[in-house]
């Protein structure tokens, strides 16, 4: 694996440090205070070495470096809220002959040093820690011949963690669910049909009042789904209710029609790969008025429904295409995490996953 060790400063003067496996830190070297120090010299360095308490994302989009490859990179998933990021992505690297996209997981560290104000952004090897075995596995376990796109995962009842994606069968894409720990006798991998109609389905999400995504110790219920679909001809973001008294699998996992609704900011455009992180809807869209072929887009739920969205602007947005935005919060940092794909220029090749840091709305 080559090195890509470099410091850049996309953040006013706070500069990031994307190293490959173990990140330098800046010591404060308290231990080497002279015996004689005055009380007064010793609040001062101990006030320098604490100086940038609050971490910061850049606000200027950053390429996540050692994650990506030549190929395409894409569709990303945060299943937990820490700053150790078990990252889900598709990818259809290491498929030469056929190009399909499969889904892998690939741990980073995002530190900030609160001497220096610098963010360490680091591949970490936690990843094969024995505690991440069976969730590793589970991703392994939806790799087929055809694509799988959109991770999605969220913690089901008795603790256990189910994945959810879009296969693509005979040229249409359909939400399947993978398990952590599946029942014994039970099926792993399950299709989940939602409209009942042979039209493409993806990129599941769910949000309501008391949850979040990725903070879920205990598991919380959702009460919406949220989804993209082109059963009218292009895409569309769809939203379903989750009956109380269902669990989202149990709602997925029903025959029955379900009520759903397309979100009233949709366009004549292509309204697609939405995020919900709490009351914050991330999408892409080709819609008019943008920099160039999809850009990133928000709107925040209100009591009278989801807001008009407006694009992220210029900073993140190319003249080329912006991906599935996926939004996390990090501890002690200042604003959240936003991982999104892009094809613009300057990545390895292909899709590229890029970080940036967006307000806490």
């Amino acid at each position: 694996m080559k090195s890509n060790n470099h410091t850049i400063k996309p953040f006013g003067d706070f500069p990031v440090r994307n190293l490959e496996i173990l990140a330098f830190r800046y010591e404060c070297g308290i231990t080497k205070l002279k015996k004689n120090l005055s009380l007064f010299g010793l609040l001062i360095l101990l006030f320098a070495c604490d100086k940038f308490n609050t971490g910061q994302f850049p606000e200027n989009p950053v390429n996540l470096g050692e994650l990506n490859s030549s190929f395409d990179d894409i569709n990303s998933d945060i299943p937990f809220v820490n700053h150790e990021v078990q990252l889900v992505f598709s990818t259809n690297r290491g498929n030469n002959q056929s190009l399909d996209f499969n889904l892998i997981v690939s741990s980073i560290d995002f530190n900030w040093d609160r001497s220096d104000g610098i963010l360490l952004v680091n591949s970490s090897n936690k990843l094969f820690d024995a505690k991440f075995q069976s969730f590793r596995d589970m991703v392994r376990r939806t790799e087929s011949p055809a694509h799988e796109k959109g991770p999605y995962s969220f913690l089901e009842s008795e603790g256990n963690r189910v994945l959810l994606f879009s296969r693509e069968n005979d040229g249409v894409y359909s939400i399947f669910s993978e398990q952590e720990k599946p029942s014994i006798g039970a099926r792993i991998t399950q299709n989940h049909q939602i409209l009942n109609e042979k039209s493409n389905e993806m990129y599941p999400c769910f949000y309501g009042e008391d949850f979040i995504k990725g903070i879920d110790i205990t598991p919380s219920r959702p009460e919406k789904m949220i989804f993209s679909s082109d059963k009218d001809g292009k895409f569309d973001i769809y939203e379903a209710a989750i009956p109380v008294g269902q669990s989202p699998l149990q709602f997925l996992s029903q025959s029955n029609s379900k009520t759903i609704q397309k979100l009233a900011f949709n366009t004549s455009s292509n309204d697609h790969m939405p995020f919900v992180y709490g009351d914050l809807l991330v999408f892409s869209s080709d819609r008019p008025g943008g920099f160039g072929g999809y850009d990133l887009y928000y709107s925040q739920k209100t009591a009278n429904g989801w807001t008009v969205p407006i694009n992220f602007g210029p900073k993140i947005n190319s003249e080329f295409d912006e991906y599935r935005p996926v939004v996390s919060e990090q501890p002690e940092f200042s604003n959240r995490l936003m991982i999104f794909s892009s094809n613009r220029p300057g990545g390895l090749g292909g899709f590229d996953l890029y970080f940036v840091g967006i307000p806490k709305f």
